[in-house]
């Protein structure tokens, strides 16, 4: 999983009390999360925690400036880590956590204590290697792997993934790998939900083959218990979106672009999820910024996933004329 920078095999490592000034905690939420698709192991557990403990030293006495700063640390900092299964001894720091857990061959980029970092790097001298490393897009060849580890951090971190993309088969040998492999990362985490919106013509689409007729409302909803709900892992549900488009040069939405989406972030893969792996990339996969991120969140999980309950829409968004939805849970 790549954590931070553009060499993928580098983990970056942050200790909770890194800051010195809160500058330095403002600087690393800045750097950090799914508007930068990087993220350091939550190593401890409760690492943002700690981070809000430390942040309480140093604040500002000014009770609005407090606020502000423990309120965008409550609400980004759980999401500029993921988990990690290394082993934490609590009677230990976590400068010796970190060297029993960390292997030196993967030339780790190791934040220290702001007051004594040694023997790793302080945070104002790790920041400008930081910030010339940023990476919001990257080439993609097109493995269902590489999709997977793409999306991790974000699937790790959220409730509920959404999988856009017109073509994409939830019946075919490849729609079900690519699921399946999500639930299996999935486990332990927040995320109880995988979403797919598509076009009602995707569904079973090389078996019906080109002339068939499209499938009923009945057979797309047997067919997808039928699929997954004896290997749906416990507690987790699959919900399948069929959206009804508008009219090319109309107000209507019209699938195109594929995306991964959480109410957190959001990946735009252009080519689609499922290309066989190519020699060269065709094409990058890019991060999308907060304001795409939050037109696709109206569009995509206001206006498809949750179109029954008509939500308020907004006059800047395009919207579905229909969705039916599906879903299927696990039968344990």
């Amino acid at each position: 999983m790549t954590y931070s920078t553009t060499d993928s095999s580098r983990t970056v490592l942050v200790d909770p009390q890194f800051a010195v000034e809160p500058r330095d905690v403002v600087d690393f939420l800045s750097e950090f999360g799914p508007y930068n698709n990087r993220y350091i192991p939550r190593f401890p557990s409760d690492w943002a925690s700690q981070l809000r403990q430390h942040a309480e030293e140093l604040a500002p006495k000014d009770p609005v400036k407090r606020q502000a700063i423990f309120e965008r640390i409550r609400r980004d900092a759980p999401l500029c880590t993921v988990p990690v299964s290394w082993k934490w001894d609590d009677e230990s720091s976590w400068r010796n956590n970190v060297q029993k857990s960390v292997s030196s061959d993967s030339n780790p980029l190791v934040v220290g204590h702001g007051l004594e970092p040694e023997p790793f790097l302080s945070w104002v001298d790790a920041l400008e290697e930081i910030r010339e490393t940023r990476r919001r897009s990257w080439p993609f060849r097109g493995s269902i792997a590489e999709y997977v580890e793409s999306c991790l951090p974000l699937l790790l971190n959220s409730p509920s993934s959404y999988l856009i993309d017109p073509y994409i088969d939830v019946f075919s040998e490849a729609g079900e790998m690519i699921l399946r492999s999500l639930f299996g990362r999935s486990k332990g985490s927040r995320c109880y939900s995988i979403q797919v919106i598509t076009r009602r013509s995707a569904c079973n689409s090389v078996i019906r083959g080109n002339d068939a007729p499209l499938m009923t409302d009945l057979e797309v909803d047997a067919l997808l218990k039928r699929t997954y709900e004896d290997v749906l892992p416990r507690n987790r549900e699959i919900r399948l979106h069929l959206v009804t488009e508008g009219r090319v040069g109309g107000d209507a939405l019209r699938l195109h672009d594929r995306f991964f989406l959480t109410t957190y972030g959001a990946i735009n893969f252009g080519q689609g999820f499922f290309v066989v792996k190519q020699p060269q990339p065709q094409q990058n996969a890019y991060v999308l910024d907060m304001n795409h991120h939050l037109a696709l969140k109206h569009a995509y999980i206001d206006g498809t996933a949750r179109f029954a309950e008509r939500l308020p829409r907004l006059s800047t968004v395009a919207y579905p004329l229909h969705v039916d939805s599906f879903y299927c849970r696990s039968s344990t």
